[in-house]
Protein backbone atom coordinates (compact mmCIF):
# COMPACT_ATOMS: atom_id res chain seq x y z
CA UNK A 1 0.00 0.00 0.00
CA UNK A 2 1.45 3.31 -1.04
CA UNK A 3 2.21 6.07 1.40
CA UNK A 4 0.63 9.49 1.05
CA UNK A 5 1.84 11.42 -1.97
CA UNK A 6 1.43 14.89 -0.55
CA UNK A 7 3.21 14.27 2.73
CA UNK A 8 0.01 15.10 4.63
CA UNK A 9 1.15 18.62 5.38
CA UNK A 10 0.53 22.20 4.43
CA UNK A 11 2.88 25.08 4.96
CA UNK A 12 1.52 25.34 8.49
CA UNK A 13 1.95 21.64 9.38
CA UNK A 14 -0.08 18.40 9.19
CA UNK A 15 -3.49 18.41 7.54
CA UNK A 16 -6.56 18.43 9.76
CA UNK A 17 -8.83 15.41 9.39
CA UNK A 18 -12.28 16.47 8.22
CA UNK A 19 -15.08 13.97 7.72
CA UNK A 20 -18.48 14.05 6.02
CA UNK A 21 -21.40 11.63 5.89
CA UNK A 22 -23.25 10.16 2.94
CA UNK A 23 -25.56 7.19 2.63
CA UNK A 24 -24.43 4.18 0.67
CA UNK A 25 -26.46 4.59 -2.53
CA UNK A 26 -25.48 3.77 -6.12
CA UNK A 27 -23.50 6.41 -7.98
CA UNK A 28 -25.61 8.99 -9.75
CA UNK A 29 -28.77 8.25 -7.76
CA UNK A 30 -30.46 10.57 -5.29
CA UNK A 31 -33.51 9.43 -3.37
CA UNK A 32 -34.74 9.10 0.19
CA UNK A 33 -33.20 6.08 1.84
CA UNK A 34 -34.03 6.54 5.51
CA UNK A 35 -37.67 7.62 5.30
CA UNK A 36 -39.86 10.12 3.49
CA UNK A 37 -38.29 12.88 5.52
CA UNK A 38 -34.50 12.52 5.33
CA UNK A 39 -31.76 11.52 2.93
CA UNK A 40 -28.78 11.64 5.28
CA UNK A 41 -27.80 11.51 8.92
CA UNK A 42 -30.07 13.69 11.03
CA UNK A 43 -29.01 16.96 12.60
CA UNK A 44 -27.73 16.06 16.07
CA UNK A 45 -26.89 12.39 15.34
CA UNK A 46 -23.75 11.33 17.20
CA UNK A 47 -21.14 9.45 15.17
CA UNK A 48 -18.17 7.63 16.71
CA UNK A 49 -15.06 7.18 14.58
CA UNK A 50 -12.08 4.87 15.15
CA UNK A 51 -8.90 5.05 13.10
CA UNK A 52 -5.99 2.71 12.44
CA UNK A 53 -2.73 3.93 10.90
CA UNK A 54 -0.98 1.89 8.24
CA UNK A 55 2.79 2.35 8.16
CA UNK A 56 3.84 3.25 4.62
CA UNK A 57 7.10 1.32 4.88
CA UNK A 58 6.35 -1.78 6.96
CA UNK A 59 2.58 -1.94 6.35
CA UNK A 60 2.15 -2.53 10.07
CA UNK A 61 -1.18 -1.42 11.50
CA UNK A 62 -1.44 0.49 14.76
CA UNK A 63 -4.28 2.25 16.57
CA UNK A 64 -4.37 5.97 15.78
CA UNK A 65 -7.33 7.23 17.82
CA UNK A 66 -10.42 5.87 19.58
CA UNK A 67 -14.10 6.81 19.53
CA UNK A 68 -13.79 10.34 18.14
CA UNK A 69 -17.23 11.84 18.84
CA UNK A 70 -18.73 13.87 15.99
CA UNK A 71 -22.16 15.35 15.41
CA UNK A 72 -24.07 15.35 12.14
CA UNK A 73 -25.46 18.68 10.93
CA UNK A 74 -28.24 17.17 8.79
CA UNK A 75 -26.73 18.08 5.42
CA UNK A 76 -23.75 15.73 5.34
CA UNK A 77 -21.37 17.57 7.63
CA UNK A 78 -19.74 16.01 10.70
CA UNK A 79 -18.53 18.41 13.38
CA UNK A 80 -16.62 17.80 16.59
CA UNK A 81 -18.80 17.50 19.69
CA UNK A 82 -16.12 19.14 21.82
CA UNK A 83 -14.81 22.47 20.54
CA UNK A 84 -11.18 22.26 19.53
CA UNK A 85 -11.04 18.46 19.55
CA UNK A 86 -9.57 18.19 16.09
CA UNK A 87 -7.45 15.36 14.70
CA UNK A 88 -4.52 15.52 12.28
CA UNK A 89 -3.38 13.20 9.54
CA UNK A 90 0.00 11.55 10.05
CA UNK A 91 2.77 13.01 7.91
CA UNK A 92 3.09 10.12 5.46
CA UNK A 93 1.04 7.10 6.53
CA UNK A 94 -2.50 6.27 5.46
CA UNK A 95 -5.50 5.74 7.73
CA UNK A 96 -8.39 3.28 8.00
CA UNK A 97 -11.62 4.82 9.35
CA UNK A 98 -14.49 2.93 11.01
CA UNK A 99 -17.63 4.86 12.01
CA UNK A 100 -20.91 3.92 13.67
CA UNK A 101 -24.13 5.76 14.49
CA UNK A 102 -26.80 4.18 16.67
CA UNK A 103 -28.68 3.95 19.95
CA UNK A 104 -26.01 2.47 22.20
CA UNK A 105 -27.32 3.57 25.57
CA UNK A 106 -25.78 2.54 28.90
CA UNK A 107 -24.70 -0.65 30.64
CA UNK A 108 -25.98 -2.26 33.85
CA UNK A 109 -23.82 0.13 35.90
CA UNK A 110 -25.34 3.12 34.09
CA UNK A 111 -22.06 3.78 32.30
CA UNK A 112 -22.20 4.68 28.59
CA UNK A 113 -21.49 1.77 26.25
CA UNK A 114 -19.22 4.08 24.26
CA UNK A 115 -17.02 6.70 25.94
CA UNK A 116 -15.49 9.29 23.63
CA UNK A 117 -11.72 9.03 23.19
CA UNK A 118 -11.60 5.92 25.43
CA UNK A 119 -13.63 2.98 24.09
CA UNK A 120 -11.61 0.80 21.68
CA UNK A 121 -12.93 -0.37 18.32
CA UNK A 122 -15.89 -2.65 19.22
CA UNK A 123 -14.42 -5.91 17.95
CA UNK A 124 -16.26 -7.66 20.82
CA UNK A 125 -19.42 -5.79 19.95
CA UNK A 126 -21.56 -2.88 21.03
CA UNK A 127 -25.28 -3.24 21.82
CA UNK A 128 -27.86 -1.25 19.87
CA UNK A 129 -31.55 -0.96 20.79
CA UNK A 130 -34.48 -0.14 18.51
CA UNK A 131 -37.24 1.78 20.26
CA UNK A 132 -40.64 0.27 21.03
CA UNK A 133 -42.43 3.47 19.99
CA UNK A 134 -41.22 4.69 16.59
CA UNK A 135 -44.26 6.87 15.97
CA UNK A 136 -42.12 10.03 16.01
CA UNK A 137 -39.33 10.93 13.62
CA UNK A 138 -36.84 11.26 16.49
CA UNK A 139 -37.56 7.72 17.72
CA UNK A 140 -37.50 6.29 14.21
CA UNK A 141 -34.08 7.71 13.41
CA UNK A 142 -32.71 6.81 16.83
CA UNK A 143 -33.57 3.18 16.06
CA UNK A 144 -31.37 3.17 12.95
CA UNK A 145 -27.94 1.53 13.12
CA UNK A 146 -25.45 2.81 10.54
CA UNK A 147 -21.87 1.78 9.76
CA UNK A 148 -19.18 3.15 7.44
CA UNK A 149 -15.57 2.22 6.68
CA UNK A 150 -12.98 4.09 4.64
CA UNK A 151 -9.80 2.15 3.95
CA UNK A 152 -6.31 3.36 3.01
CA UNK A 153 -7.14 7.06 3.11
CA UNK A 154 -4.22 9.33 2.29
CA UNK A 155 -4.01 12.79 3.88
CA UNK A 156 -6.28 15.20 2.01
CA UNK A 157 -7.38 18.78 2.57
CA UNK A 158 -11.02 18.14 1.67
CA UNK A 159 -13.49 16.22 3.81
CA UNK A 160 -13.25 12.43 3.66
CA UNK A 161 -16.64 11.01 2.67
CA UNK A 162 -17.89 8.20 4.92
CA UNK A 163 -20.57 6.20 3.10
CA UNK A 164 -22.85 4.78 5.80
CA UNK A 165 -24.88 1.66 5.21
CA UNK A 166 -27.91 0.36 7.09
CA UNK A 167 -27.18 -2.58 9.37
CA UNK A 168 -30.78 -3.36 10.36
CA UNK A 169 -33.99 -4.12 8.45
CA UNK A 170 -36.71 -1.74 7.31
CA UNK A 171 -40.42 -2.53 7.20
CA UNK A 172 -42.65 -0.29 5.09
CA UNK A 173 -46.43 -0.53 5.01
CA UNK A 174 -49.12 1.10 2.95
CA UNK A 175 -52.71 0.79 4.15
CA UNK A 176 -55.29 0.33 1.45
CA UNK A 177 -58.95 1.00 2.20
CA UNK A 178 -60.94 -2.21 1.76
CA UNK A 179 -64.66 -2.98 1.96
CA UNK A 180 -66.63 -0.18 3.62
CA UNK A 181 -63.52 1.97 4.19
CA UNK A 182 -61.99 5.14 2.81
CA UNK A 183 -58.44 6.45 3.08
CA UNK A 184 -59.62 9.11 5.53
CA UNK A 185 -61.02 6.37 7.80
CA UNK A 186 -57.46 5.01 8.08
CA UNK A 187 -55.77 8.34 8.66
CA UNK A 188 -55.68 7.81 12.44
CA UNK A 189 -54.94 4.07 12.34
CA UNK A 190 -52.28 2.67 14.67
CA UNK A 191 -49.84 0.22 13.10
CA UNK A 192 -48.03 -2.19 15.43
CA UNK A 193 -45.40 -4.84 14.79
CA UNK A 194 -45.95 -7.70 17.22
CA UNK A 195 -43.40 -9.15 19.67
CA UNK A 196 -40.11 -8.57 17.83
CA UNK A 197 -36.55 -8.72 19.16
CA UNK A 198 -35.37 -5.19 19.86
CA UNK A 199 -31.64 -5.46 20.51
CA UNK A 200 -28.60 -6.54 18.54
CA UNK A 201 -24.85 -6.57 19.12
CA UNK A 202 -22.69 -5.30 16.26
CA UNK A 203 -19.08 -6.41 16.09
CA UNK A 204 -16.59 -4.50 13.92
CA UNK A 205 -13.48 -6.47 13.04
CA UNK A 206 -10.40 -5.05 11.37
CA UNK A 207 -7.39 -7.11 10.32
CA UNK A 208 -3.64 -6.91 10.70
CA UNK A 209 -3.02 -8.90 7.52
CA UNK A 210 -1.88 -6.48 4.77
CA UNK A 211 -3.39 -8.71 2.09
CA UNK A 212 -6.81 -8.66 3.77
CA UNK A 213 -6.85 -5.09 4.96
CA UNK A 214 -9.91 -4.11 2.91
CA UNK A 215 -11.92 -7.02 4.35
CA UNK A 216 -13.58 -5.05 7.15
CA UNK A 217 -16.19 -7.36 8.62
CA UNK A 218 -19.28 -6.44 10.62
CA UNK A 219 -21.26 -9.13 12.41
CA UNK A 220 -24.65 -8.91 14.09
CA UNK A 221 -25.36 -11.25 16.98
CA UNK A 222 -28.26 -11.59 19.39
CA UNK A 223 -27.52 -10.52 22.97
CA UNK A 224 -28.21 -12.78 25.92
CA UNK A 225 -31.77 -12.34 27.19
CA UNK A 226 -32.66 -10.26 24.16
CA UNK A 227 -35.73 -8.13 24.94
CA UNK A 228 -38.85 -8.64 22.86
CA UNK A 229 -41.82 -6.37 22.47
CA UNK A 230 -44.29 -4.65 20.19
CA UNK A 231 -43.14 -1.74 18.02
CA UNK A 232 -45.51 1.12 17.25
CA UNK A 233 -44.75 2.21 13.72
CA UNK A 234 -44.10 5.70 12.38
CA UNK A 235 -47.15 6.69 10.32
CA UNK A 236 -48.11 9.51 8.02
CA UNK A 237 -50.76 10.36 5.47
CA UNK A 238 -49.32 10.82 2.00
CA UNK A 239 -51.21 13.54 0.17
CA UNK A 240 -49.60 12.91 -3.20
CA UNK A 241 -46.87 10.55 -4.33
CA UNK A 242 -46.75 9.95 -8.06
CA UNK A 243 -49.94 7.95 -8.70
CA UNK A 244 -50.84 7.63 -5.02
CA UNK A 245 -53.41 9.90 -3.42
CA UNK A 246 -54.43 10.09 0.24
CA UNK A 247 -52.72 6.89 1.36
CA UNK A 248 -51.57 5.98 4.85
CA UNK A 249 -47.92 5.02 4.96
CA UNK A 250 -45.99 3.46 7.85
CA UNK A 251 -42.27 2.87 8.36
CA UNK A 252 -40.22 1.07 11.05
CA UNK A 253 -36.65 -0.07 11.66
CA UNK A 254 -36.29 -3.54 13.16
CA UNK A 255 -33.58 -5.98 14.19
CA UNK A 256 -32.82 -8.73 11.64
CA UNK A 257 -34.52 -11.95 12.83
CA UNK A 258 -36.49 -14.97 11.71
CA UNK A 259 -40.27 -14.95 12.05
CA UNK A 260 -42.11 -18.26 12.04
CA UNK A 261 -44.88 -19.14 9.62
CA UNK A 262 -48.31 -18.21 10.90
CA UNK A 263 -47.01 -15.55 13.29
CA UNK A 264 -49.08 -12.38 13.54
CA UNK A 265 -46.50 -9.80 12.46
CA UNK A 266 -48.63 -6.67 11.95
CA UNK A 267 -51.73 -5.35 13.67
CA UNK A 268 -53.64 -2.34 12.39
CA UNK A 269 -56.12 -0.73 14.80
CA UNK A 270 -58.79 1.68 13.55
CA UNK A 271 -62.37 2.63 14.39
CA UNK A 272 -62.35 0.33 17.42
CA UNK A 273 -61.34 -2.69 15.37
CA UNK A 274 -58.14 -4.66 14.75
CA UNK A 275 -57.00 -6.26 11.54
CA UNK A 276 -54.14 -8.75 11.84
CA UNK A 277 -51.64 -9.82 9.19
CA UNK A 278 -49.86 -13.14 9.52
CA UNK A 279 -46.61 -14.42 8.00
CA UNK A 280 -47.09 -16.99 5.23
CA UNK A 281 -46.26 -20.68 5.18
CA UNK A 282 -42.58 -20.14 4.35
CA UNK A 283 -41.94 -17.84 7.31
CA UNK A 284 -40.00 -14.59 6.96
CA UNK A 285 -36.32 -13.88 7.48
CA UNK A 286 -35.55 -10.21 8.09
CA UNK A 287 -32.00 -9.55 6.86
CA UNK A 288 -29.50 -6.76 7.42
CA UNK A 289 -29.77 -3.96 4.87
CA UNK A 290 -33.03 -5.26 3.36
CA UNK A 291 -36.38 -3.54 2.92
CA UNK A 292 -39.73 -5.37 3.34
CA UNK A 293 -42.74 -3.67 1.77
CA UNK A 294 -46.30 -4.69 2.68
CA UNK A 295 -49.47 -3.56 0.93
CA UNK A 296 -52.24 -4.19 3.46
CA UNK A 297 -55.99 -4.21 2.91
CA UNK A 298 -58.05 -2.89 5.84
CA UNK A 299 -61.79 -3.72 5.91
CA UNK A 300 -64.43 -2.03 8.06
CA UNK A 301 -65.37 -5.21 9.92
CA UNK A 302 -61.76 -6.20 10.64
CA UNK A 303 -60.21 -9.44 9.46
CA UNK A 304 -57.14 -11.66 9.50
CA UNK A 305 -54.92 -11.88 6.42
CA UNK A 306 -51.82 -13.77 5.38
CA UNK A 307 -49.38 -11.41 3.67
CA UNK A 308 -46.15 -11.61 1.72
CA UNK A 309 -43.84 -8.59 1.35
CA UNK A 310 -41.88 -7.32 -1.59
CA UNK A 311 -38.22 -7.65 -0.61
CA UNK A 312 -35.26 -5.67 -1.93
CA UNK A 313 -32.23 -3.74 -0.74
CA UNK A 314 -32.95 -0.80 1.56
CA UNK A 315 -31.67 1.62 -1.09
CA UNK A 316 -32.88 -0.25 -4.16
CA UNK A 317 -34.17 1.78 -7.11
CA UNK A 318 -37.81 1.09 -7.85
CA UNK A 319 -41.03 2.97 -8.35
CA UNK A 320 -42.92 3.63 -5.12
CA UNK A 321 -46.24 3.69 -6.92
CA UNK A 322 -45.80 0.03 -7.89
CA UNK A 323 -46.36 -1.14 -4.32
CA UNK A 324 -48.33 1.82 -2.96
CA UNK A 325 -50.98 2.20 -5.64
CA UNK A 326 -54.51 1.99 -4.30
CA UNK A 327 -56.39 1.02 -7.44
Amino acid sequence: MAAATNGGTTEGGPLEIRLAATLDTPAGEDWNTRSFDATNLINGDTVYVWTDMVNGSSQAISEYFKAWALQANGVGGLNTLVAGNTKLFPATNVLNFYAICGNFGRDANDDPLITAETTPLPTDGVKHTVLSDQSTEVAYYKSDLLYAAKIAQEPVAEAVQLAFRHMLSRIQIVLVAGNGMTASDLSEATVTLNDLKRQVIMKVANTTDPELRTDIVTTLVEPTSCPHGDIVVKRQVVGSLDNVTNSVYADAIVVPQDIAAGTTLIKVSYMGRDTEYKVGANGLSLESGKRYRFRLIADRIGATYTVTPTIDNWTAVNADEMWMETD
